[in-house]
């Protein structure tokens, strides 16, 4: 390692270095200091060097990186001393660093080693670059969501450069030339199109080069890989770099063989129309004076009739009667009068008297010397079903918002009157006159708390101990649960042998598939078959695009019924909280919320099928994952007591009074507090006297996580318990992760308090 000229050399040969040093390093933008290489202690640090880390002057000097905890993976510093050890010095070494705050910030290092005060020391400057990062995070995610559009556009896009050759292509360009990306990349417009049209787009594209003025509409025809034809309707525009030089083209490609086709065959006789309509992906068919001419097969298939049935009949006959005035014969009279080409979108009822969305593309023709449409018919059923599940998804949202907030408050109220009925229960015996009565409340608590269980569910909270699960032993034991009290009902079970693990709540999969077995026994009042099947599957993102979530492999679990079926206005609102279609007081209608909210914050997808008196079948995908499965313990049973002293940190003063008097009968010592301020302070006067701290994790203030931060600092090791009503978007989990050692859901009894506190109490970690 070669050492520089030292500081003491500096001085000596310029007479006043120092002054004007101490000066310039004050005024510098950026931090610099000096280290002892042997330990990292600071010698010498300037002021943007405090201002960055949040630490005063004389909470430095002396004091090393570990002291500190400057750096958020200590071994960095290793790695850079290695480096300059090996390279003489380090340049834009990018090192992640902590303020004082315990705020993490991006810098670049350079560092050499200098001699100083006798030492082998490190002359450091770093350069925060936080706003650079986020600069090219915002790019990149700007970029993401422009590579996005073009790829999920319907139209082709493309960039070419001055050559004709391809930079870029979208998915809708390849598909449209049939070429893999790869193959399709760097291939020149000469070799997919007849040698008599390559030159007008040359002489297209030469002229967009001289003027700068993008193209009008240009029809051609491509050869696709396999041979086939396809005729393409193509713009195209000048690509400038920045400084305003051609670089290239680029454009929009249409696919417009069927449309084309279809135009050229009006033109010339019946028998070529008749070809063309025939080999139509859509349905294309003649509107004359409102009634239906030459239906292609397509158009049969969507409408459930045959070509015979179809030619004559009026098309406003199949629109469904709720759409006839404002989305067809008003869109169809706007189209007329203005003279111009439209689409629009409304349902129809097919033969079997189903509804269809359909998208119907009208052009104003003339034939046989009268006036007509020609029109093209898309069945777009699928697409509004996307959207309708989008709709659900936004509504759910929003509803369980709502109904997670009382389920919180609800919550802290149960907790109250459970602790004060437990405590009251363990002062009087069975043959107490007022012992069947608390015994009640507590029934009464338990049926509120599960009540809020599923305005839980609906509101895609309290998901809290996630453990790889055999799906396959879920279900076994929630049917033998199940079928145990429905005699009626014949269970039968179809389980993939090698099931994939899934990373799930298993209290919460268990509610999934209670809720979804009660409901097929409400469907199935007399008796009737009950079938439970997994299996492994992939979804593609064409699938999974509707439901937010990522494709990939999932293990699938369907529950088919043989019951009544379900009416087909009332499966779009089955997942709607309280929505039912019982009579009332026969239940609350928060099963179905309740389980769409545990599986979507599972990151799952639920489907339904069903038609009315042929039964239904609920489809759920949960994603899988590689780790191994964790076993199921059986829960331990009992009070157990204990000696340990234990903070209690609550801002509800009911939940600090019964929660003290609860933890006092078990045999702890406790200190309260409450606020997370409060927690902190006494907690840093007494950490060595407190074993474990019991902490609610929505309060005003400093909140559950910043109080969980705050009392890490003080102890790495300490023991916490988490406690709430209820999980705000997945801050209990988050704490969990940081190292809190487990949560108990308010409200919670004497035997569950006790166990989880011994469980945490007695682990080593």
């Amino acid at each position: 390692m070669t050492v520089k000229p030292t500081l003491e050399e500096l001085e000596a040969t310029h007479g006043g270095v120092d002054a004007i040093s101490r000066h310039l390093l004050d005024l510098s933008p950026f931090s610099i200091f000096i280290s002892r290489i042997e330990d990292g202690r600071y010698l010498i640090v300037n002021e943007a060097f405090c201002r960055n880390s949040g630490y005063a002057m004389e909470e430095v000097i002396g004091r090393t990186t570990t002291d500190l905890r400057l750096f958020e993976d200590p071994a960095d510093r290793q790695r850079m001393v290695d480096a300059i050890r090996q390279h003489g010095e380090v340049r834009e070494f990018e090192i992640r660093l902590r303020s004082k705050m315990g705020v993490l910030y991006c810098n670049q290092l350079s560092a050499r080693p200098i001699r100083f005060k006798d030492q082998d020391c490190l002359l450091l400057i770093a350069k925060d670059i936080g706003l650079l990062k986020q600069a090219q995070d915002s790019l990149r995610l700007s970029e993401e969501k422009y590579r996005t559009i073009l790829e999920t556009m319907e139209e082709g896009y493309y960039e070419v450069d001055r050559k004709g050759n391809y930079t870029y292509h979208n998915e809708a360009s390849r598909k449209l030339h049939g070429y893999a990306a790869e193959e399709l990349m760097g291939k020149n417009y000469r070799d997919y199109l007849h040698p008599d049209q390559a030159d007008e787009i040359k002489r297209l594209f030469n002229r967009i080069y001289r003027t700068g003025v993008p193209s009008t509409i240009l029809d051609h025809t491509i050869v696709r890989k396999d041979g086939s034809l396809r005729m393409v309707e193509m713009s195209a525009y000048p690509l400038r770099e920045p400084s305003g030089e051609t670089v290239g083209f680029w454009g929009i490609s249409r696919d417009r063989t069927e449309r084309k086709q279809a135009e050229m065959a009006l033109q010339e006789s019946e028998g070529r129309l008749r070809l063309i309509f025939d080999n139509a992906n859509e349905g294309i068919y003649i509107n004359q004076e409102g009634r239906i001419k030459f239906p292609n097969p397509k158009t049969a298939a969507i409408c459930g009739y045959s070509q015979k049935e179809l030619n004559g009949l009026p098309f406003v006959d199949l629109v469904h009667p709720e759409d006839k005035e404002a989305l067809y014969t008003e869109q169809l009279s706007k189209l007329e009068s203005s003279n111009r080409p439209g689409v629009f979108s409304f349902r129809i009822l097919n033969k079997a008297r189903g509804t269809l969305w359909v998208e119907l593309s009208t052009v104003g023709i003339t034939w046989e010397g009268r006036p007509a449409a020609l029109n093209f018919l898309r069945d777009i059923t699928p697409q509004k079903r996307m959207e309708a599940q989008l709709l659900q998804a936004q509504k759910m949202e929003a509803v369980g918002t709502l109904a997670g907030g009382i389920a919180h408050d609800f919550n802290n109220l149960l907790m109250g009157i459970q602790g004060n009925a437990s405590l009251a229960l363990m002062d009087i015996g069975p043959d107490h006159p007022h012992y069947e009565k608390l015994k009640s409340i507590e029934q009464y608590v338990k049926a509120g708390s599960d009540l809020t269980i599923q305005l839980l569910g609906a509101a895609r909270g309290g998901k809290y101990e996630v453990k790889p699960t055999d799906l396959n032993k879920v279900v076994a034991t929630s049917a033998d649960l199940f079928g145990r009290t429905r005699k009626e009902i014949a269970i039968h079970q179809r389980l993939h042998q090698e099931l994939w693990p899934v990373e799930v709540d298993r209290g919460q999969i268990e509610q999934v598939l209670l809720n979804l077995c009660v409901n097929a026994w409400h469907a199935m009042p007399e008796g009737g078959d009950l079938f439970l099947e997994s299996r492994n599957v992939v979804l593609d993102d064409y699938y999974v695009r509707p439901y937010g979530v990522l494709p990939g492999r999932y293990v699938k679990l369907s529950v088919t019924d043989t019951g009544i079926g379900i009416d087909p206005r009332d499966q779009k609102r089955i997942f709607d909280p309280f929505f039912t279609t019982r009579a009332m007081g026969r239940g609350a209608g928060l099963g179905l919320a309740s389980t769409y909210g545990i599986i979507a914050n599972h990151g799952g997808i639920i489907t339904v099928y069903s038609e009315k008196g042929a039964g239904s079948t609920f489809n759920i995908y949960l994603p899988a994952t590689e780790k191994a499965v964790v076993e199921h313990e059986a829960p331990r049973t009992g009070v157990i007591t204990g000696k340990e002293k234990v903070l209690l940190v609550d801002d509800e003063k009911g939940i600090i009074e019964v929660g003290k008097l609860i933890l006092e009968r078990l045999g702890y010592t406790v200190f309260v507090a409450h606020s997370g301020r409060d927690a902190v302070a006494l907690y840093d006067r007494h950490k060595d006297a407190i074993d474990l701290v019991m902490l609610d994790m929505i309060m005003p203030g400093m909140s559950g996580g910043d109080t969980f931060d705050g009392l890490k600092k003080i102890n790495p090791d300490i023991k916490v318990l988490l406690s709430s009503g209820y999980s705000i978007n997945g801050q209990a989990k988050n704490i969990l992760d940081r190292g809190c050692k487990g949560f108990i859901q308010k409200p919670f009894g004497m035997k569950d308090l006790s166990i989880k506190l011994r469980q945490i109490l007695d682990s080593r970690k």
